[in-house]
């Protein structure tokens, strides 16, 4: 029967040889993908309804995400934003965890003869 001596020293030499393998006791990994036109409060204020222009949102936020025509025969112009975040690791191959987080929101530009009649956003 081994002695405790000879236990503690077996068990100390394993972890002191898993600290010396690279790259294989912790891993980790983060990562933030955005897609669509993410429109910032100060652009979103400088829109003013019956003065704003079609080519000033055009010029300033660029294609929108969708076009619309509604029945009075103006356009209502969607600006989608999302933005995804995502983490996972592991320690000794044996614990792994993760996380997924999404947020994002959209702006509505409702335009009638070139100019902007009505402008909302909706935030996740």
């Amino acid at each position: 029967m081994p002695s405790r001596i000879a236990r503690r020293a077996c068990v100390i030499g394993l972890v002191a040889s898993l600290c010396t393998l690279p790259g294989c006791l912790i891993s980790s990994h983060s990562g933030e993908i955005s897609t669509g036109t993410k429109v910032s409060s100060q652009t979103f204020s400088q829109i003013e309804p019956g003065v704003t222009t079609e080519a000033w949102i055009k010029g300033t936020l660029g294609a929108p995400t969708t076009k619309t025509t509604l029945e009075d025969g103006s356009e209502l112009w969607k600006y989608t934003y999302t933005r995804t975040k995502h983490s996972n690791g592991s320690l000794l191959f044996i614990f792994k965890g993760s996380s997924h987080s999404s947020s994002g929101g959209s702006v509505y530009v409702q335009l009638k003869d070139g100019i902007v009649v009505k402008h909302w956003r909706t935030d996740e």
